[in-house]
Parts: C-alpha cells; sequence; structure tokens
C-alpha cells in the first residue's frame, strides 16, 4: 500500500523530465574512446551492428504510410484526452490540433519516399508545434554524438563552462572555462545556435530557447529526434583578454545507430534509453566526473555557478544534501544565510527534507536573511517541493491549482484510493497507510483527508460529463502550512531562464505570497503536471510521449505556463560575471538581501 501511493505521487510530479539516462553511459563511451583525445574516432560494434535483417515481407511504400497516418489519428487522439492547455495555446500561439495533424498527414503523402527517420522528425515537428517545454518524444535509437565540453550563454555570448580534462589535458586543449566560443563548424556561433534551436523545436522563451541550445551544442542523440553530427567539427575559441580566437579542430565522439530503422527489422540492440526531451539530455552532461573543469552549469548541479557570497561563518555539515552557509555581507557587515535548492527531482526525497529541516533552526539563529539560490532548476516532485516550502514561512502559502485532465483510468485510481483509505481516522491511521511522509511531505490524517476530498472532487466532476476538471489543488493540498521548524526572517530568492516546471512553481508560491523578492531573470514557463504516455507498441520507433496533462493558475489567475515568474528584481548575468567569479552580480544580490532587512 505504501510504496503504491508513492509511486502515485511521483506519478503526478511537477517535473521537467520523467526518465533520467545513466550518468554512467557517457562514462562508458569516454571508456570506449581511444587514448589520443584529438582522435576519437567511431565506436562501432561490428557483431552487434551484424544480421540485423528481419525475417518479415517489406512493407510496400503505402503500407508503411498508412501505418504512419494511423499513429498520428492515435498521437491526436492522445492530445485529445490528455494535454490540459490546449485552450491556451489556441489563445496565446493559435494553435489547433485538427491543423496541425492535417499539415502533418499531407507531408507524408507528398513525399514519394517517407521513411520511418522521417516520420520521427515530423513527430517531434507536431509536438514542438505546442510550445511547452514539457512536451517530448522519445525514440528508440543508439546512435548520438558529444564533444568533452559544455557551453554557456550570457549578454549575447557563449562560453566554455565546462571541460573534461580526461579527453582533452591542458596540453591538448590549452584553452580554459570563461574563454569564449566565438564560431561553431565554420559559423558565428550565434548562426549555429540559431539553427539548433530551429532542429530542436522550442517554447518561444528567448532567454530560455539560447541557452538550452548552447548547451546542448555539444550534445546531440537520436532519441530525441535530433540530427546528429559526425566526424571533424572546428572551433573558433578567444581566450579571456585575447584579441583575436584561435581554431582549433576536434572530432565529434560518435555512436552509431545499431537499431536499423526499417519497420520489418525484427532483431537488433535493444536502445539506449537516453532522456527524452532535451531538459532530460541536459541532465546527462551536468555531471562533473574527477578530472573535469566544470563551472558546474548542469541542470540541478547541487554545488550550482555562483561562487561563495562573503567570508563564511557557518557552513552546513559534510554529508548534508546541500550546499549552505552563513557570510559576512562585504556591505553591512550582517550575517546572510545561504542555500542553494539545486532541484526538486531528488532520488531520496525523504533524507533530502531532514537535511534541509537540519539546515533551518542553524540559519533562523545565525542570519538575518537568507538567499535562496534555485538557479538551473530542472523541476521534481511536487510533495517534496512543498515540504521545502513549508519550512521557509511562518505563515500559511496559497499554491497554485490546476485544471486536470480526466480519463477512466484518472477515476478508477480515485475510487481505488477512496477505497483503500476508508478506514483511516486518525493520524497513526493515515500514517500507517502512506508512511511518516510522502516525498518528504509529513502524512496526517488531514493530508489524508484533502486528498481524499481532491479524488472526489475528481469523480464528481467526471460524472458531470468534465473531461478537464475546474480548478482543484492538486492532492487537495490549497494551502501549506509553516512546518514546526521554520525560517521567518527575509528571503532573496535567485532564478533565471533554465527554472522549470518545480523550479517556475516555487518561485511563483514565494512571489505570490510575497514571501520572498526574487531576482535574476524570468523562469522557463513550464506550468503544469508532465506525464508520460509509452507509445512502444508501435513499428516506427517511438518510445513514449510526455504530455501535459494539468494547467496551473497563479493567485492573480495568470497561468505559470509559457509565462513563467518575472522577478521582482531584474538582474542579467554578463559577460563580466561569466569571466570574472561573478562579481557584479553577487554585489547586487548581496545590496538586495541586505534591502529586505528591516
Amino acid at each position: 500500500m505504501k510504496s503504491s501511493f508513492r509511486l502515485l505521487a511521483a506519478a503526478l510530479a511537477l517535473s521537467v523530465f520523467a526518465a533520467q539516462a545513466s550518468a554512467s553511459s557517457m562514462d562508458e563511451l569516454e571508456a570506449l574512446a581511444k587514448s589520443d583525445p584529438q582522435d576519437y574516432g567511431r565506436i562501432y560494434d561490428k557483431d552487434l551492428a551484424s544480421d540485423t535483417a528481419g525475417t518479415h515481407p517489406a512493407m510496400t511504400e503505402a503500407q508503411l504510410k498508412q501505418m504512419m497516418l494511423s499513429d498520428l489519428d492515435s498521437v491526436k487522439s492522445m492530445i485529445q484526452a490528455r494535454y490540459a492547455p490546449a485552450g491556451w495555446k489556441k489563445d496565446q500561439y493559435g494553435w489547433d490540433l485538427d491543423a496541425e495533424i492535417t499539415k502533418a498527414k499531407a507531408e507524408i503523402m507528398a513525399s514519394p519516399d517517407f521513411g520511418v527517420k522521417d516520420y520521427q522528425a515530423l513527430l517531434k515537428r507536431l509536438l514542438n508545434s505546442m510550445k511547452d517545454y514539457h512536451v517530448s518524444v522519445s525514440f528508440y535509437s543508439t546512435e548520438m554524438a558529444y564533444l568533452p565540453l559544455t557551453v554557456t550563454m550570457a549578454g549575447g555570448h557563449y562560453f566554455i563552462s565546462g571541460i573534461n580534462r580526461k579527453a582533452l589535458p591542458e596540453n591538448v586543449f590549452p584553452f580554459k572555462v570563461g574563454d569564449e566560443l566565438t564560431s561553431f563548424d565554420g559559423k558565428p556561433v550565434a548562426q549555429a545556435v540559431a539553427e539548433l534551436e530551429k532542429q530542436a523545436g522550442m517554447a518561444d522563451v528567448p532567454d530560455t530557447d539560447a541557452a538550452l541550445a548552447a548547451m546542448f551544442l555539444t550534445f546531440r542523440a537520436g532519441a530525441s529526434g535530433t540530427p546528429v553530427p559526425q566526424g571533424p567539427v572546428a572551433l573558433g575559441i578567444r581566450p579571456a583578454g585575447a584579441a583575436e580566437p584561435a581554431v582549433y579542430q576536434m572530432k565529434w565522439l560518435y555512436t552509431p545507430e545499431y537499431i536499423a530503422p526499417q519497420p520489418y527489422v525484427t532483431r537488433g540492440a535493444p536502445g539506449l534509453k537516453i532522456p527524452m526531451s532535451w531538459l532530460g539530455m541536459m541532465m546527462v552532461q551536468e555531471d562533473a566526473a574527477p578530472g573535469s573543469d566544470q563551472a558546474a552549469y548542469g541542470l540541478g548541479d547541487k554545488d550550482g555557478f555562483l561562487p561563495d557570497f562573503g567570508e563564511r561563518t557557518w557552513t552546513a555539515p559534510a554529508g548534508n544534501s546541500f550546499r549552505a552557509y552563513v557570510y559576512k555581507s562585504p556591505a553591512t557587515g550582517r550575517n546572510i544565510a545561504f542555500v542553494r535548492i539545486p532541484t526538486y527531482a531528488v532520488s531520496d526525497p525523504e533524507k533530502s527534507a531532514k537535511d534541509f529541516a537540519a539546515l533551518v533552526p542553524e540559519l533562523e539563529q545565525r542570519s538575518d536573511a537568507l538567499i535562496i539560490d534555485e538557479t538551473d532548476n530542472p523541476g521534481g516532485i511536487v510533495l517534496y517541493l512543498y515540504a521545502l516550502a513549508s519550512m521557509l514561512t511562518d505563515r500559511p502559502l496559497a499554491v497554485p491549482q490546476h485544471y486536470i485532465t480526466l480519463t477512466q483510468s484518472d477515476v478508477a485510481e480515485a475510487i481505488k484510493f477512496i477505497q483503500q483509505t476508508a478506514s483511516a481516522k486518525t493520524d497513526a491511521d493515515a500514517q500507517k497507510l502512506l508512511g511518516p511522509d510522502v516525498a518528504g511531505y509529513p502524512v496526517d490524517y488531514e493530508l489524508l483527508k484533502n486528498w481524499t476530498g481532491f479524488y472526489l472532487s475528481t469523480i464528481k466532476q467526471w460524472n458531470a460529463g468534465k473531461t478537464v476538471t475546474d480548478l482543484l489543488p492538486v492532492f487537495g493540498i490549497a494551502s501549506l502550512k509553516p512546518a514546526p521548524v521554520h525560517y521567518s526572517k527575509p528571503i532573496l530568492l535567485l532564478t533565471n531562464q533554465l527554472d522549470f516546471s518545480g523550479g517556475d512553481f516555487f518561485p511563483a508560491i514565494m512571489q505570490d505570497n510575497k514571501r520572498a523578492a526574487t531576482f535574476g531573470e524570468r523562469t522557463a514557463g513550464a506550468g503544469g503536471v508532465v506525464k508520460e504516455y509509452a507509445r512502444d507498441n508501435n513499428l516506427l520507433g517511438v518510445q513514449s510521449i510526455h504530455l501535459t496533462a494539468t494547467i496551473a493558475q497563479r493567485a492573480g489567475g495568470e497561468p505559470i505556463e509559457n509565462l513563467g515568474v518575472v522577478p521582482d528584481v531584474p538582474y542579467k548575468v554578463t559577460t563580466a560575471d561569466v569571466q570574472g567569479g561573478y562579481a557584479g552580480y553577487i554585489k547586487a544580490a548581496d545590496a538586495a538581501v541586505n534591502a529586505l532587512i528591516k
């Protein structure tokens, strides 16, 4: 019973991605690379790639096209049933599902030779038309390529943010984190980024789109439907302080496609389960292995890209899940606490919530105000987010409510939950059923009662003929009570364009309740609960599709989707910040947090 409810909570998570590749997959590829870091070559297992001919007769072109048209009809039905922001997208962008499906079908029929890879690219474009960071498709594919570098953007320029020194030792690659990338594959880097944005499909948030494309200059995967390069690539790199760039040539570290795309192939290697969205793939690159120069720009990185704000007077114990400390403000001498919340998609939310709770009394006692760094946060589990927020307030916090898509499966799930929890009457009963907490959020009878009420509401609305609910609080939690141990002093919350999903919701909650001032750049605007829908029972290589199953509304009535959270104190990262230790950023944020102290 406990495990099933924990899985249910995870299924309703606010997350930018629902599956994540093992970071070890890239390590395995590196281990296969040739010892000379300038000669990566192709990694190809001939035994694995051979003997892929199928035993069934090949389809005709007409039969293959009919399969694609039928699959599009199935995708259309799924979107109609499960995509909550459809009306919002029509109002904002004129998006129309019928028109997009008709256009896709016409493209299939107009081509004399439309293959499986063509269909995958078409399906990706169809989903991209929804302009939604949560919406994505994954394919069965082993093809991918990467360069042992990561890139970040600031002030319209692009900079090296990470170097794998195992593959690129300094005597071979004499460049450093912070050096500017001026050209890529013979093109100005801004042009290469713009082309990559167009290929990948974005959500029409310029700063977020450009930042994502910059991060993916050096990583491509067939599983996301992105064209995968191979062979040499020339990079123009200008070292910090230099007048002119130098040209450096390397090769893509390339893994070929082991899964032949023809629908009649019946044997072959299973595909690597690479994450299905750009945001998921980013998690592969963000892990900084030993021997790497890494400025911690990856989504969900524990430390983040900001150095210390000042001289530390207290530091969180070793082993705590969070980077946290108290520093003496250089400007005022006040004691300011700092804690980084890198992600809400933690592997052990119960432990992380306990670690956060252990920090709060120290921060409350030792500081005059608190800076929370939530930059580059990819989202995660909503109840874990709620648990952290409840420890940062001395008064109730209202949370966004959702319009939620419904199908018979949701109603069956609701009925089962109500039946299995009907006997509970006390806190102890609730904890026996659900455990002491769910994803770090404390369990008591009130939570169970609210959760049951939420499910009763969904059943009633379904019975009234609604396939999208009226506004409802997810899990029945309309507001967050202050936790027994909580922080009560002023808070400055740092945000940026790479905060997604839960990374949008947390600042929305703090801003709407006037609990914190937000500082930095607006968040991405991934404004609902994302769910994964398996599509692996087809011959077109489609593994799964992710759709936004709810659309959330803030206290003021506006959605988070596409709009994000606009900071109270705007600040754009500059070239000087990236190359100069973020001195300007830190000075401005320190001044902003001091201004909150009465």
